[in-house]
């Protein structure tokens, strides 16, 4: 019998696994970054605003 694999990451899961609806995950971690908001491109919320590295000169 093969082990219940984590819906966002893949690992393995041991123990009890967390559930969302149908969808089990290894970690409340990875339930919470599988739940998070995606634009229709698939990028995540994070990834949307580029970071400044250098002060915006005037």
């Amino acid at each position: 019998m093969e082990a219940m694999r984590c819906d966002y990451c893949g690992e393995p899961i041991e123990g009890e696994p967390i559930r969302r609806g149908e969808r089990v995950y290894c970690s409340e971690a990875c339930a919470y970054e599988a739940l998070r908001s995606k634009d229709c491109g698939g990028r995540s919320d994070s990834n949307i605003a580029p970071r400044i590295t250098e002060p915006i000169k005037r």
